[in-house]
């Protein structure tokens, strides 16, 4: 009885922050949101976690702590309510600031400067709030009003014009990709010019003139310094670009978006790096048949090896399990053995989509507008099992993602859903450019889940991208090895967070170089019965017969998923059949899918 009065109890506590959560459009609640019973005993329970005083994030209990490993799924959202709720429209992100969420660069930074008109409590600075992880943030007061206000991501940022205008010199040289990203992104010079004039930065035009040099843009360089010369006031050019090197030209007639511009400036600055590090050389494949047999051998190591996603949000489902005790995720599994066997299912669907591609490229078809036009399909294919029995609904699979998503565990935020589209863009414009099949097949996908432009599947696609890409320069069907997860985690965050490939590029030329790695020693249908049914027999790691093969692809008799701890501490599910066991659960939120990938 008492355990069932408990249920009842977290149940209503789940409502009343469903409630809130569904107002506010956001998974930040202010303590004054919801009564002091309520958020106790949801942060007993682990659906609320402290954020600072009078703060909280939702979260999912029994997991990861969100604030720990996904606080890039919180932390903006955080800033945004908690800077509206403090300053309404008195506010705005400092240059710095500004140009980082301009140029898509949405990682949690170790400080950020908020910059009000007046003062704050009668100090000027305030003391810095201080977050979790470190970050701090440091309100700024008597500052000068910009010439104008950009919105995005709902917090006030200076526009990209005022951000450059305002940018110290010695800043550019700390933040090369983000400000490049964004000043690419301004069309002619005009309105820079406005931005520098109307704010007085006249001393800071010199490196704006200079940065527009360096990136091609020579006759924009020419009208600032002649404007401001000519308007009496003193210029002295300068490169604050100076140590950068294969930076891309950029067109001011036709400028991409800052979030375009920062995909074709990565990778014209990774490139001759994954040469260096993947010396071996592209051939032509002239026994098609012999190849997609080979990719056949291969299927049931990469399917086994591939990763799968699972996202969690308050909803009324789980408050009715809550309710029930029927919510008992640490125990029971039978919620994911449908999910486990269409993902098996899915993955099957897609595998078969993306030979069909590999066989046209084999033959000689255009890479770029091939994958351009397939490379949805083949994210239709997985997940059109979800949708045939209605546990996911039509429309997630029409183009890309619509929400935020958030990878636990890792620095790099991938781009809003605003951006993505122009960065699809940019990165097949870069395929169609490049001359290398090895840079496509490591920059290719290594950018695509830089992007992440899906909601689920975005490291699948991504392997599979990339093995698409490895047969145009006539390499195998590679399979990047479960028991190697870490590595190759550790070698995407390399190049996220610091742009260095090298790593990810050895990682991936070495596993080209490299045999398969073995199927699994025992799954579904190495087993002679599982639950009543019949099961192919496994012999040397090999099925019996032909026929037993499509059996374990589409994911018959897929056992429940095992929850366990990985190595790392990091919550996984062992999933023994074709999903591999290196893509855990993790929390999300009403408005943010956080997965790991």
């Amino acid at each position: 009885m008492a355990l069932r009065n408990e249920g009842k109890l977290l149940a209503a506590s789940l409502t009343a922050l469903k409630q809130v959560t569904d107002k506010n459009n956001s998974t930040i609640i202010e303590s004054d949101e919801i009564s002091r019973t309520h958020r106790e005993r949801l942060e007993a329970a682990g659906f609320l976690e402290p954020i600072m005083q009078g703060w909280y994030a939702f979260a999912k209990p029994g997991g990861n702590r969100r604030v720990e490993t996904a606080w890039g799924s919180a932390y903006w959202e955080f800033v945004s309510r908690y800077l509206e709720k403090r300053f309404g429209e008195g506010y705005w992100l400092n240059s710095v600031g500004s140009i980082r969420l301009h140029a898509e660069n949405y990682s949690v930074p170790s400080q950020l400067m908020i910059c009000v008109p007046g003062s704050i409590n009668g100090q000027v600075p305030s003391r810095p709030k201080t977050l979790p992880g470190g970050a701090t943030l440091y309100i700024s007061g008597n500052s000068p009003v910009p010439s104008s206000i950009a919105i995005k991501s709902n917090l006030r940022l200076m526009s990209p014009e005022a951000a450059i205008a305002n940018l110290p010199v010695g800043a550019w040289a700390h933040m090369p990709t983000d400000v490049v990203s964004v000043l690419g992104s301004i069309p002619g010079s005009n309105s820079l010019l406005r931005a520098i004039l109307d704010g007085g930065m006249i001393t800071r035009a010199g490196a704006a003139a200079g940065a527009l040099r360096h990136i091609g843009r020579s006759a924009d360089a020419d009208r600032i310094i002649s404007t401001i010369s000519g308007l009496g006031h003193g210029i002295r050019e300068e490169d604050p670009l100076s140590d950068q090197q294969n930076l891309p030209t950029f067109n001011s007639r036709k400028p991409l978006s800052a979030a375009g511009t920062r995909i074709k400036l990565l990778w014209s600055k990774m490139r001759d790096d994954v040469l260096a590090e993947f010396v071996e050389k592209p051939r032509r494949v002239t026994d098609i048949p012999r190849y997609l047999a080979e990719i056949d051998d291969r299927y049931v190591s990469d399917a086994y090896n591939s990763l799968s996603i699972e996202g969690y949000k308050v909803t009324a489902k789980l408050i009715e399990k809550v309710k029930s005790q029927n919510w008992k995720p640490e125990t029971n599994a039978s919620d994911f053995e449908t999910h486990n066997a269409l993902a098996a299912q899915g993955y099957w669907l897609a595998f078969n989509e993306v030979k069909k591609d590999v066989k046209n490229i084999l033959e000689g078809a255009d890479v770029s507008a091939l994958l351009w036009d397939r490379h949805q399909e083949w994210f239709k294919a997985m997940f059109q099992p979800f949708v045939t029995i209605g546990q996911q609904e039509a429309h997630t699979l029409a183009g890309y993602r619509n929400g935020n998503v958030f990878i636990i565990g890792s620095d790099h935020v991938p781009y809003s859903p605003e951006a993505v589209l122009d960065g699809m863009d940019a990165l097949f414009d870069c395929i169609a450019e490049e001359d290398d099949p090895r840079v496509k097949a490591v920059l290719g996908p290594y950018i695509f889940t830089f992007i992440h432009p899906y909601m689920d599947g975005n490291g699948r696609n991504a392997r599979f991208l990339m093995n698409a890409l490895l047969a145009e320069g006539g390499f195998p069907w590679t399979v990047i090895p479960v028991d190697r997860r870490t590595e190759y985690m550790a070698c995407l965050e390399a190049a996220s967070k610091h742009e260095n490939i090298k790593p990810l590029a050895a990682f991936v030329a070495e596993l080209v170089a490299s045999p398969p790695p073995p199927r699994p020693k025992e799954t579904a249908w190495s087993k002679r019965k599982e639950n009543g049914r019949e099961a192919a027999t496994e012999t040397n790691n090999e099925p019996s017969d032909d026929s037993s093969r499509p059996k374990f692809r589409i994911g018959v008799d897929a056992p429940a998923a095992v929850s366990e701890q990985a190595p790392s501490g990091r919550e996984r599910w062992r999933i023994p059949l074709l999903q591999s066991p290196t893509e855990p659960s993790a929390p999300s939120c009403p408005t943010s899918t956080v997965v790991f990938e």
